[in-house]
């Protein structure tokens, strides 16, 4: 076990911390504001796992299989919570979530297969640093002065990044396509 690991490990629990939040009872608002708070900190682990990892050279393929995985609880637990409030965004939830699990079972396919997980793209690292974007702004709406719309600049970041996630989930399931024929 080492710190990189372990980074990747906590963004594992993030379900967690939710569920523990959320059956606190809160106030919505200091609900909504803890959750913003655990969100950050632990998408910034994203960030400080793969920095260390890569400084301390103590990349590992735990970290290179988890970390993606990670990424997708992280999102996806937020978008589901932000749902419970922002129904607005059940269809790009949907495309990000549905399209996580495809490019998780292609990852896991590519490695059981051929022993060789599909390397993460610098496209699909934008793509994630848009999802924690819009997810923030979301989270945060209720709190920051609006000089902008805040919901539509997240709004739009969402769709955005929506695109990018489907995008990248079909260069990624080309890769493979494209793997599988040349070993054949």
């Amino acid at each position: 076990m080492n710190i990189p690991n372990f980074l990747t490990i906590l963004r594992l629990f993030f379900p967690i911390f939710i569920g523990i939040v959320c059956y606190l009872k809160l106030d919505i608002n200091f609900e909504k504001l803890i959750i913003l708070v655990l969100f950050i900190l632990f998408s910034l682990t994203d960030y400080l796992d793969g920095f260390l990892a890569r400084k301390l050279n103590q990349e590992s393929v735990f970290g290179k299989i988890f970390d993606p995985i990670s990424d997708k609880i992280l999102t996806s637990t937020s978008l589901i919570y932000i749902l419970t409030f922002e129904n607005i965004i059940l269809i790009p939830s949907l495309l990000i979530i549905t399209r996580e699990f495809i490019v998780s079972g292609t990852r896991e396919y590519m490695l059981k297969k051929n022993g060789k997980a599909i390397d993460v793209t610098f496209l699909s690292k934008i793509k994630t640093t848009l999802q924690f974007i819009s997810i923030s702004l979301f989270l945060a709406q209720d709190f920051l002065i609006n000089y902008l719309n805040i919901f539509n600049i997240a709004y739009i970041s969402l769709w955005i990044a929506t695109i990018l996630t489907i995008y990248t989930g079909l260069k990624y399931s080309y890769m493979t396509y494209i793997f599988n024929q040349k070993r054949k």
